[in-house]
Formats: structure tokens, C-alpha cells, sequence
């Protein structure tokens, strides 16, 4: 009878079958009348390195290569961010 009962499923549990499937979760993209791309969350990485790093099929996580990365992705965010703050301030 023990043998038949099913343990419940914890939160972390249908995480990890999410992970194993590789579904993309939390991601939301926008799409106009004739198809074309308005809005991506999060939004797509806009470095070389980046896109370098995707093609590498290297085990592992390179802190000093994922530091490199962001350095040069804040500075496109920062670019974002001054257009928008002059579009706020017009």
C-alpha cells in the first residue's frame, strides 16, 4: 500500500523536470499586426562577446569570461537608460 502512494511534488521538484524538459520560462515576446518583432523580455544580449560565448560549447562557468560579458552589456543598458531619461525630460 506504501508502494502506491505518490509523494507530493515540491515547487523545487517541478523545477527541475521544467530544467530537464528546456522549456525558456519567464520570457515574454511582443509581436505587431504583420508579424514583426515589437518587444522581447529580457532582452537579447547585444555584445560580440556574448554571442561568442553562446557558440562556445564549453562545460562550466567562466566567472572572469561572465564578467567581461556584463561589463560590456551595462554599457548598451546605459545607453538605454540616458535615451530615456532625455525622452522623459522633453
Amino acid at each position: 500500500s506504501k508502494s502506491k502512494m505518490k509523494k507530493k511534488a515540491t515547487k523545487t521538484h517541478e523545477a527541475k523536470k521544467i530544467l530537464k524538459k528546456r522549456f525558456k520560462v519567464n520570457t515574454k515576446i511582443v509581436f505587431t499586426e504583420d508579424g514583426e518583432l515589437v518587444q522581447q523580455w529580457p532582452p537579447v544580449q547585444k555584445s560580440n562577446l556574448a554571442q561568442a560565448d553562446e557558440e562556445d560549447d564549453a562545460s562550466g562557468i567562466n566567472l572572469d569570461k561572465a564578467k567581461e560579458i556584463l561589463r560590456e552589456e551595462d554599457k548598451f543598458d546605459k545607453e538605454e537608460y540616458r535615451k530615456k531619461v532625455k525622452e522623459k525630460h522633453r
